[in-house]
């Protein structure tokens, strides 16, 4: 009885859950709309830029890091310990920065994706004696539950949700 009012009042994590992936599915789904008209070569390249934002976003931190692993490397005349608390700092400021670029570009990634998949419906191709056809779009609730994947969770969906 309890719990049935604190759900009532303050809503179940699930509704939560959603409700702050909804508006990220709505992102995702704007940028779809512009890739279609894209030629092929075009969206193929949307990967290029995407690796290539993530090189220049990461440059400066990477250029740093080299010059410490190069340093420890090749002088001995300096303070070890500092030099590997630097390394390590500036290893989780990368980590970081990869994971800020990468849920920046996660619209458009993924929207790239849906885009292909589109492009790729009603085509279909023989693999190792298998005759395969391809008939998807992602639906939003699976580009949800990517993006939870991608948030490094675990994602649960109902049957009939399309998780294959």
């Amino acid at each position: 009885m309890m719990l049935t009012l604190f759900k009532k009042i303050f809503g179940d994590k699930n509704t939560k859950d959603v409700n702050e992936l909804l508006p990220i599915a709505a992102e995702i789904n704007e940028e779809f709309a512009k890739l279609q008209n894209l030629s092929d070569d075009e969206l193929r390249a949307k990967t290029a830029e995407f690796k290539l934002k993530l090189q220049e976003e990461t440059a400066e931190i990477r250029q740093k890091l080299e010059e410490l692993h190069t340093h420890l490397q090749t002088d001995d005349d300096f303070d070890r310990q500092t030099a590997y608390d630097q390394v390590d700092a500036l290893e989780d400021d990368l980590h970081e920065k990869y994971e800020d670029v990468l849920d920046e570009l996660l619209p458009q990634a993924f929207a790239v994706i849906k885009e292909t998949c589109r492009r790729l419906v009603g085509k279909s191709w023989t693999v190792m004696g298998k005759h395969t056809r391809w008939d998807m779009v992602p639906y939003d609730v699976q580009l949800m539950g990517g993006v939870v994947l991608h948030q490094g969770k675990i994602s649960e969906m109902a049957t009939g949700e399309g998780k294959t």
